[in-house]
């Protein structure tokens, strides 16, 4: 179980409507193991366009089925070389 997933569980008991409750050690660990099955996972919900197509893309080649490219998919791959020169 990951600190940052005890951490942010634990800031359940440190909210105005529940910091006069005593922290459950027990339900805290519960969430947390909650918290890092959900971070876990791929989730893409909030991600931006850029994000998703990089993922989708990733996902694809790893498969190896990646047969095509974009239009402008050589101007992209100059510019990401040059960008790792610098």
């Amino acid at each position: 179980m990951s600190n940052l997933s005890r951490e942010k569980a634990a800031q359940a008991w440190c909210k105005p409507t529940t910091s006069n409750k005593v922290m459950d050690v027990e339900l805290a660990e519960a969430f947390a193991e909650i918290l890092d099955e959900i971070w876990s996972k791929p989730w893409l919900g909030n991600a931006t366009t850029d994000e998703l197509l990089t993922e989708i893309r990733t996902r694809i080649e790893m498969d190896g089925r990646l047969q095509y490219r974009t239009i402008d998919s050589e101007k992209l791959e100059l510019e990401k070389g040059r960008d790792k020169r610098l």
